[in-house]
């Protein structure tokens, strides 16, 4: 056998229960990984076989890997596939525990510059609202469906960025609308703003009916036009 049959999870989720993990999605698509593959070999079989566009490319894949407990009972764990060490980790796992079944593989799609661009011109209305909190911090906490961070101050300000803004564009926005004063109670004409901070929604690895909030930390223009992608 020169080859393992393996199974790909399109836009699939990762499903976590007390003591497994497993991926779902509508409809597995077939896909036949070499004894001998490696990583880059596998991100290019994958990406031809999901036919992605050129503005598309694959971001993350993990792996489905079986284990056994200290009860000598079958466990499957994720595992994110990022060398040619991992790939073949994958493959002894699967020759060692035949009985478990076939390879499974869940996967993220990541977008060119270009390609976030289009999708913003075609899919998206012009501007977004966004909520600022200037000079503010951010907390832990638990609430209800929720849990992570929110961020906290008084009298937040509304504005509004249109789709193609670039990381620059949204400092000279941000300067514009924030008060005027002497730190930390306003922003002088001289200073300008160091850092930006965005609240997004994640997966929550203990429960599927509660969302994470996580903060990241906007650098380039690529951040900025994932955001505005994520919130239309």
């Amino acid at each position: 056998m020169n080859s393992r049959l393996a199974f790909i999870f399109p836009n699939g989720l990762i499903i976590h229960n007390e003591t497994d993990v497993y991926f779902q999605s509508s409809t597995p698509i077939p896909i036949r990984v070499p004894n001998n593959c490696g990583f880059r070999m596998l991100k290019s079989r994958m990406h031809n076989t999901l036919q992605l566009t050129d503005d598309q490319y694959l971001d993350e894949i993990y792996y489905q890997r079986p284990f056994t407990d200290a009860g000598n009972q079958f466990r499957f764990q994720s595992m994110q596939l990022k060398n040619g060490d991992d790939v073949s980790t994958m493959l002894m796992c699967n020759h060692q525990l035949l009985c478990v079944g076939l390879i499974e593989l869940l996967y993220t799609i990541g977008r060119t510059s270009d390609g976030i661009l289009n999708l913003l011109q075609a899919t998206i209305t012009p501007t977004h609202d966004v909520l600022l909190y200037y000079n503010r911090r951010w907390n832990m906490q638990r609430q209800h469906d929720f849990v992570g961070y929110s961020f906290t101050g008084k009298n937040p300000k509304k504005i509004d960025i249109h789709s193609g803004c670039t990381i620059d564009e949204l400092q000279d926005l941000i300067k514009q609308v924030a008060p005027q004063g002497i730190p930390p109670y306003g922003i002088h004409e001289s200073q300008m703003v160091r850092r930006f901070f965005f609240r997004q929604p994640g997966h929550y690895e203990y429960s599927d009916k509660v969302i994470k909030l996580e903060i990241i930390e906007l650098k380039t223009d690529d951040d900025v036009l994932k955001v505005l992608v994520q919130s239309n």
